[in-house]
């Protein structure tokens, strides 16, 4: 690695200040493995793969030589390993680009002439993504990180004791900064909804990712509350139709 085919999807990976570029299909799989299951096994990597042992033992060693992954000694099952990431997913490049539909530029040309007090400024951030997007590019691993470094950096003045009293702090912070509309749908599992969702509202329909930035800050003030990673999923998403951006947290296990 690198590898050269530009026809294919590359993803990239940073540690220690070097970026490196996947193209394979396998190592991409590999790879995206540990990031959705954190510790995984070699067992669990070759039924993923249908691959022989032999020819897992070639990729892993390959992504190890790159500095990509890590191998630590099975906690139950010392004569075993466990395989884990050790770099910084930072998106990808997909040779089918995305082109938003024209009703958007319209949309942005129907914004300047409807509406006397526009600040474009806010959309610039969206525009940006689907110009990204055009270009068949990802970043989505750098958008959900300024969501979580912005959610660390209140977390001390939005979470408090109880899960009611923070979930009304973060309704009223989404409120007051313009980020949307919270509704909480239950609490177990914690789910919550997002109406005029900021993040997502301007963004045209059928955009892939959905709303990265909020995941991040879910993510960091939920981690902050329940004083444990959590796990953020999107449910729903207006860029696909829905009337509302629906998340779901729940506490990881340790």
């Amino acid at each position: 690695m690198p590898e050269s085919d530009s026809t294919k999807e590359l993803e990239l990976y940073s540690r220690d200040g070097n970026v490196t570029s996947v193209r394979s299909p396998v190592r991409i799989q590999i790879l995206r493995l540990m990031r959705e299951g954190d510790d995984v096994t070699f067992a669990e990597i070759q039924e993923a793969t249908g691959l022989s042992k032999s020819t897992v033992s070639n990729y892993l060693n390959s992504l190890d030589e790159a500095g990509l992954i890590v191998r630590v000694p099975d906690p139950n099952d010392a004569r075993k390993k466990i395989y884990r990431l050790s770099a910084t997913y930072l998106g990808q490049v997909d040779p089918t680009t995305y082109a938003a539909p024209a009703e958007y530029r319209e949309l942005i040309r129907q914004t300047y002439t409807n509406y006397d007090r526009i600040d474009y400024k806010e959309m610039l951030p969206h525009i940006f993504r689907v110009a990204l997007a055009e270009s068949g590019i990802r970043i989505d691993p750098v958008l959900k990180r300024g969501g979580i470094i912005l959610g660390e950096a209140v977390a001390p003045y939005v979470v408090a004791d109880s899960l009611d009293k923070t979930i009304e702090n973060i309704q009223e912070f989404w409120v007051h900064y313009g980020f949307g509309e919270v509704q909480a749908v239950s609490t177990a599992p914690l789910v919550l909804d997002v109406y005029k969702c900021y993040e997502c509202m301007t963004l045209p329909k059928g955009i892939s990712g959905g709303c990265i930035i909020s995941k991040g800050m879910f993510s960091a003030l939920f981690s902050a509350f329940f004083r444990c990673p959590v796990q953020v999923k999107e449910l729903a998403c207006m860029t696909d139709g829905s009337e509302c951006c629906r998340f779901e947290i729940r506490p990881k296990m340790l």
